[in-house]
């Protein structure tokens, strides 16, 4: 058997080192996929072995700094494998707070990404709502399982109530900023929205397998391009004489046609898939969104990085979580829940990632 280079070695060492950092280090343990474990901990032992076997008794430093390295990680793995067992040994509703800690953060996430710091004439209070309702139910069944077990969540409960009315103090501080100024501001607002609305169908819609589609997303954007109609009708009738507004609430009727003809044949391909059909093509849909992380983002210079892709590409994952958390609620399949702990991790690094960048991007 040919003798496998240092430098394929190293390489096969890297790949298992970033599997682990980004599905375990710094994890909660009950919630790990100690399958996906007992992987890396077999492929670094394998490994392990034939960077001993390369070595031949020689002394190249090189291949000596590799295999200690190797066998330090595989001890390591061990070490946090008995931990994980430990710990989804220790309560079971260990793994549901772990759970519901790591949506409470990815809720954050996408509030930090959407409206921290932004000019609330141009923000999406659709989104906004979406994000409270998601905390809204954290925060029910954290305190659900708090009342089960004492103390299991600690002061996540508290966090979370923090945040969720910070958020609909921003709600009503957003509504009431785009509702502010001259009837001809308030209709270049409602453009401006509009115009946000039919970016965001470019994005998730526009040419792509309905199958993996949202219809919960497309309904909310349908009921905001309402929103925006009925406001800028009301801005014709209180006497505002503008033909870009008349011309914008044509192009919103049109693109509601449009919308709401597509939400109904997403339905309708989605009814000819069985829910383990269903289940596979979403995880397709998030191994694309995962691999153009890999494309344009790991390992590459922080200060170059578009956010706003990293930004859509965190929303990409989100909708696929949520198709596949209903999934897990109402027709539970193996594949799927394992799927979805895949997806919670890369989002939830992705969207460290994101805050790492913009944090060099604002230096």
């Amino acid at each position: 058997m040919a003798k496998t280079s240092f430098k394929a070695l190293k390489r096969e060492a890297d790949d298992i080192y970033k599997r682990y950092e980004a599905h375990f280090a710094g994890k909660p343990r009950a919630t790990r996929d100690l399958e996906l474990l007992d992987l890396l901990i077999g492929e670094l032992d394998d490994l392990a072995n034939r960077a001993k076997s390369g070595l031949n008794g020689g002394r190249d430093p090189a291949m000596i700094s590799l295999l200690d390295m190797a066998k330090q990680n595989l001890q390591t793995y061990k070490n946090e494998r008995s931990a994980i067992v430990e710990a989804k040994d220790s309560s079971p509703a260990s793994t549901a707070a772990s759970r519901l800690i790591t949506e409470a953060n990815l809720a954050f996430g996408r509030y930090h990404r959407h409206f921290a710091n932004r000019d609330r004439r141009g923000r999406d209070t659709g989104l906004l709502s979406e994000i409270i309702v998601e905390l809204e139910r954290i925060h029910s069944a954290m305190k659900a399982l708090e009342n089960e077990e004492k103390g299991s969540l600690g002061k996540n409960v508290e966090i979370v109530e923090n945040n969720l009315d910070l958020y609909r103090q921003e709600f009503r501080a957003i509504d009431n900023a785009q509702e502010n100024g001259t009837a001809q501001e308030q209709a270049d607002t409602l453009a401006n929205l509009a115009n946000a609305q039919f970016a965001l169908y470019r994005d998730h819609f526009a040419g792509r397998g309905r199958h993996t589609r949202r219809p919960g997303m497309l309904e909310r954007m349908i009921n905001q391009l309402k929103q925006i109609h009925r406001k800028m009708f009301a801005l014709k009738q209180g006497g505002l004489v503008s033909q870009a507004n008349d011309r914008n609430m044509e192009i919103v009727s049109q693109n509601l046609d449009v919308y709401q003809a597509e939400l109904e044949k997403i339905r309708e391909a989605r009814a000819e898939l069985t829910t383990e059909q269903l289940a596979g093509s979403l995880g397709g849909a998030a191994n694309e969104a995962m691999q153009e992380y890999r494309d344009d983002f790991a390992g590459a210079n922080r200060a170059t990085r578009d956010l706003d892709q990293l930004s859509l590409i965190c929303d990409r994952l989100c909708n696929i979580a949520y198709q596949m958390r209903a999934i897990d609620r109402d027709e539970p399949t193996e594949l799927n829940a394992k799927n979805l702990g895949i997806v919670l991790d890369a989002w939830t690094m992705y969207e460290t990632e994101y805050r790492k960048i913009e944090e060099v991007q604002n230096d």
